[in-house]
């Protein structure tokens, strides 16, 4: 991927099948798409398949979601071992100016522009609740925007420079026709990247000074999901799950040393203590 290319940010996302959508790589771990993108199994740990505009895959798991605001984030699993971009050039959404998105859904000729007409709004969301975003037309009359959900919007017109093109949103609804009910508008509303990722503790300062302090930028399990209780002292099992998890790049090496570590207390525990008795 040139680093200068501007659509280097989206990724098509997918789960062994045909793309359920898009998403934007905020930053080299994380991806923001519309948490509907993901359909039904947006209720579980769920593994996916990320492709970058290059053909590249990556695997990912969705880690965190806001259902009311129909938000959702993925983590990249071992983002650090891929030549990704860095956080792409982002901004707050503003009225009256052109716009553009560089994704296409896949056997789809059109990408789509037009113009940011109200910015920034407070949008009732298909999931009933709110989130703050942008309304926008659409140029080219496609009349069904599906598939395009979960892709980035572009500040500025198609070709100009880098520095006046930031990343405002990501696609989220289409209005539709107050006639019948169709899909038949050109007005679609996108959500803010800024206000988006702000709902997610991962860009909170102190959770990064937590992972700068060695702690997991991810946890292993979504933080609903309720923690098993070990079964006996498995120490060759809890080896190879801290291997597991180092892998996934879910902990850090410090981490992994940590707790192996614990584990070789523990097993000397088991054993009597490190000179016996």
């Amino acid at each position: 991927m040139s680093r200068g290319a501007y659509d280097e940010f989206w990724v098509r996302i997918c789960q062994g099948g045909p793309p359920l959508g898009a998403g934007l790589l905020v930053t080299r771990s994380f991806v923001l798409t519309a948490l509907h993108v993901l359909g039904d199994m947006a209720s579980d740990d769920v593994r996916l398949d990320l492709y970058l505009p290059d053909g590249r895959r990556l695997p990912g798991r969705l880690c965190d979601k806001v259902e009311e605001a129909d938000l959702a984030l993925i983590a990249v699993l071992d983002a650090h071992t891929y030549d990704l971009p860095a956080a792409p050039h982002t901004n707050r959404p503003r009225p009256a100016v052109a716009w553009h998105g560089t994704y296409r859904p896949p056997d789809t000729k059109s990408s789509l522009s037009g113009e940011v007409t109200h910015a920034p709004i407070t949008h009732p969301s298909d999931r009933h609740g709110t989130f703050t975003g942008l309304q926008l037309t659409v140029t080219q009359l496609l009349h069904e925007f599906a598939g395009y959900s979960g892709s980035p919007v572009h500040e500025g017109r198609y070709g100009a420079d880098p520095s006046e093109r930031p990343v405002v949103g990501i696609l989220m609804e289409q209005e539709l026709s107050r006639a019948d009910g169709s899909h038949d508008t050109n007005v679609v509303y996108a959500a803010s990247v800024l206000d988006a990722v702000e709902r997610f503790p991962y860009f909170d300062v102190g959770h990064l000074s937590d992972v700068v302090a060695g702690k997991p930028m991810v946890p292993p399990r979504p933080p609903d999901e309720p923690r098993r209780a070990p079964e006996g002292a498995d120490v060759k099992g809890y080896l190879k799950r801290i291997k597991q998890l180092l892998e996934d790049d879910l902990i850090t090496p410090r981490e992994a040393a940590k707790r192996r570590e614990r584990a070789m207390r523990t097993l000397d525990e088991m054993l009597g203590g490190p000179s016996g008795d």
